[in-house]
């Protein structure tokens, strides 16, 4: 579109897309951001705007947000390493859980069939997660750890021009690797080591019990629990992604 048109919602003037309120609103953030001035708060007020916009106006923005979310989630110092990189690590380890997992059957192993199934249970959550970004046209842009737990930085510019229904199933995909990680290594060793399976499930509950918890929290719209941002687990994003429609 020309300088001048309107968006549809009559907020101002639109630029290759996206109204100039939207923009000066971006471009002020990742200024504050290149002159270490940022303070938490814009940035979460801001995307919250956006989403609100149609899908033609977050598409326009989606390069300029993709930066600006690195820029921001960068300012703490973090380890990285590529995506494909990221994802041979995880898959390496889901062939070693089942590895442990197997030798731990003819081994009769307690220790091997728990670190196979901690394998599974941190492994398969990313990789359900990355391949339903996939599908839904979200890429990632590096991987990283956070509080010892591999995680992978989301292109938060096409997340947010998808559709709310596609960023809550996406989140809600995040949810279901770890508990069928668990349930699955149950099911390998029960036969052979109940005790150890019932063990194993009571990971799954808990992990199944953690999730709900957030995406209830998410759906209430409590953004913390304690020290940890709802917004950092699937769970809780799909629940504020949920309250926030309703806002």
């Amino acid at each position: 579109m020309s300088i001048g048109a309107r968006d549809k919602d009559g907020s101002g003037p639109v630029v290759n897309g996206a109204p100039d309120d939207l923009r000066i609103g971006l471009l002020q953030i990742e200024h504050n951001l290149n002159e270490g001035h940022y303070r938490p708060g814009p940035w979460e007020r801001y995307i919250r705007e956006l989403k609100r916009r149609p899908a033609p106006v977050r598409a326009a923005l989606c390069a300029d947000v993709n930066r600006v979310s690195r820029k921001l989630h960068l300012r703490t110092s973090r380890r990285t390493i590529g995506v494909r990189a990221g994802v041979t690590i995880e898959l390496f380890a889901l062939a070693l859980g089942g590895v442990l997992l197997w030798a731990s059957v003819r081994e009769l192993s307690i220790v091997l069939a728990l670190a196979g199934a901690l394998l599974w249970i941190m492994t398969l959550q990313p990789l359900i997660k990355i391949a339903a970004a996939a599908m839904l046209g979200v890429g990632y842009e590096y991987a990283y750890l956070l509080r010892g737990e591999p995680r992978f930085k989301m292109q938060f510019g096409a997340y947010v021009a998808r559709r709310r229904l596609s960023r809550v199933v996406l989140h809600l995909c995040g949810t279901i690797g770890s508990p069928i990680g668990a349930w699955a290594a149950a099911r390998i060793v029960h036969r052979v080591m109940p005790g150890t399976a019932e063990v194993v499930m009571a990971m799954f509950w808990i992990v199944v019990a953690v999730n709900v918890l957030e995406f209830a929290a998410g759906v209430a719209g409590i953004r913390h629990i304690g020290r940890i941002r709802t917004i950092e687990s699937s769970g809780g994003a799909a629940g504020l992604e949920i309250y926030e429609s309703f806002a």
